[in-house]
């Protein structure tokens, strides 16, 4: 009996396992099949880059550099920083001294936060309130985001096209070498999660445009008023409107930062609770770890089971599922990493090289990986409260939010390259 348990179970992981793979290599050859649009110099209309700031991000000063050395003829850059106090302040006013030549940069220190809304939405809010009467396109940039000088043009070229009410970037994590477990887990988690993110075309506010019209048409002011997060709402919004978003293939933008297995934890239940506040798809995540979860941890079971009673045979083919599977799971890592070396590519960027050692540290991680994709996904299911950049949210009453919290943003000892 234990004999044929161990052959099911490892012929379903296997499966579920090549499912994966081949699903991340039909989004390769998509992928592969996709061109971008730049906007013209003749085309570029005045755009608005708007920037939200809580806390000093590893990347913050290369984002801000880099937006200010765009190779785009008619742009302003609108920052919002939480308060005055916070560290990035004086990196931000020292960058406008030193490389703003055209004066394309307002500072704006962050006013009156409202408590329905995110300090996030409440800033870009704030932000468009500011924005010139000729602006015809709107911009998004996070600061873990550095902009390569013909972003901006990448980003509003697809909005040439009437139907496309949106054009979305995406992220990679490609953590540094000497790479921590936390890091790879968040990398791997994502990997899979920007796959299904493309296909269905699931707005990232860290590089995202749209035009000025549209925002207008849509109430996006008044729902970011009462949002947690700034891109949940713009999908339903854009497509309430008869248009599409776009993906710009592009953009998918390189994040080297590191972090713990903790804050890969806490990462990864976050972005599954805005997925299930904002997202149709939620629910499908959540039965795809749990069923991840089960049949893996059934394999683990009767590995078990096998040593302890001496079942030569289920102990093979526990052993053998597991090491294919984790293979294959390697394999559609890999693959998804090859898309954003080839996104990067396209702009004049790089990933780095893959070493053997990462490799073997990825297939090794692979059930840790499950296992906090699994735990996040239940707690997401729960999750009543969120803490993000040191402050809380209710979210007990959503699609009402409620800040619990305020005070400036406590820098903690200097870390160049870890997420905060």
């Amino acid at each position: 009996m234990l004999t044929i348990t161990a052959i099911i179970a490892g012929q379903i992981i296997f499966a579920a396992a090549l499912i994966q793979l081949s699903i991340a290599i039909s989004f390769g050859r998509w992928f592969s099949r996709k061109t971008g649009t730049l906007t013209p110099e003749s085309d570029q209309a005045m755009t608005a880059v708007i920037m939200s700031v809580r806390g000093c991000d590893p990347t913050f000063e290369a984002s801000l550099t880099g937006i200010l050395q765009q190779q785009y003829a008619h742009y302003q850059v609108h920052l919002v920083i939480d308060h005055r106090e916070d560290p990035a302040w004086g990196i931000a006013t020292q960058i406008k001294s030193k490389f703003d030549r055209d004066d394309r940069l307002r500072i704006h220190v962050m006013e009156s936060p409202r408590e329905t809304c995110s300090l996030k939405c409440h800033s870009i809010t704030q932000a468009i309130e500011h924005l010139s009467k000729d602006t015809e396109f709107i911009a998004f940039l996070d600061a873990d985001v550095a902009p390569h000088s013909t972003w901006l043009a990448e980003l509003t070229g697809p909005l040439q096209d009437k139907e496309i009410g949106g054009v979305t970037g995406s992220q990679w994590f490609e953590p540094p070498t000497p790479t921590g477990p936390g890091s790879l887990i968040r990398s791997a988690w994502n990997a899979g999660a920007l796959v299904f993110s493309v296909y269905f075309a699931n707005p990232w506010a860290g590089s995202f445009a749209m035009r000025r019209s549209t925002l207008e048409a849509t109430n996006l002011i008044s729902i970011w008023s009462n949002s947690i997060v700034d891109d949940g709402p713009l999908k339903k919004a854009i497509q309430d409107q008869g248009l599409r978003i776009e993906f710009a293939p592009s953009l998918i933008m390189i994040n080297r930062e590191h972090c713990s297995v903790s804050y890969a934890n806490r990462w990864v239940t976050r972005m599954l609770t805005w997925s299930r506040l904002y997202e149709d798809t939620f629910f499908l995540s959540v039965i795809h770890s749990c069923f991840s979860n089960l049949v893996m941890l059934a394999n683990f079971t009767i590995l078990i089971l096998a040593i302890l009673l001496g079942n030569p045979t289920a102990l093979f083919a526990c052993t053998t599922a597991l090491i294919l599977s984790g293979g294959l799971s390697t394999w559609a890592y890999f693959v998804s990493r090859k898309v954003a070396a080839r996104s990067a590519q396209l702009r004049g960027d790089a990933i780095g090289t893959t070493t053997l050692w990462r490799t073997t540290k990825v297939l090794l991680l692979v059930p840790a990986c499950q296992l906090i994709y699994g735990l996040s996904s239940i707690m997401s299911l729960g999750c009543k409260r969120v803490r993000w950049r040191q402050i809380e949210y209710d979210l007990s009453s959503a699609p009402s939010f409620k800040r619990l919290t305020y005070q400036p943003f406590i820098a903690e000892p200097a870390d160049s390259s870890r997420s905060i």
